[in-house]
């Protein structure tokens, strides 16, 4: 099966339709309001929820947990920004003291030409 890569609306999405089917399976009038084609239209994804529940496919349909990926997958995200900007700050501190000693080492040798000469 493919992977569910991280996508913030994604999940938003996921999350408005858990609430959605948590509010229309709650609601006992449901089939009143709207008649058959709402009862069968609800009883189809019933039963696409459990064949999927059968294959073993994960369901993606409690608010609190999807809730709770977004907040993992933003803290993973901010983290590695941190380690990045971290990174980028350590090379250029490297690249700094090399061409320091870089510098250093073409003055001593010039030095040490000079010092010949005389």
């Amino acid at each position: 099966s493919m992977t569910f890569l991280f996508c913030k609306h994604l999940y938003q999405r996921l999350v408005r339709e858990a609430v959605v089917s948590t509010q229309s399976s709650g609601s006992s009038g449901i089939n009143a309001e709207y008649g058959e084609k709402s009862s069968s239209k609800l009883q189809d994804k019933a039963w696409d929820k459990a064949i999927s529940m059968a294959k073993g496919e994960k369901q993606k349909d409690n608010p609190e947990l999807i809730a709770k990926s977004i907040k993992r997958k933003e803290g993973q995200k901010k983290k590695s920004k941190k380690e990045w900007t971290e990174r980028v700050g350590g090379q250029k501190k490297a690249q700094k003291e090399r061409q320091k000693k870089r510098q250093e080492n073409i003055q001593k040798r010039l030095d040490g030409k000079k010092g010949k000469r005389k």
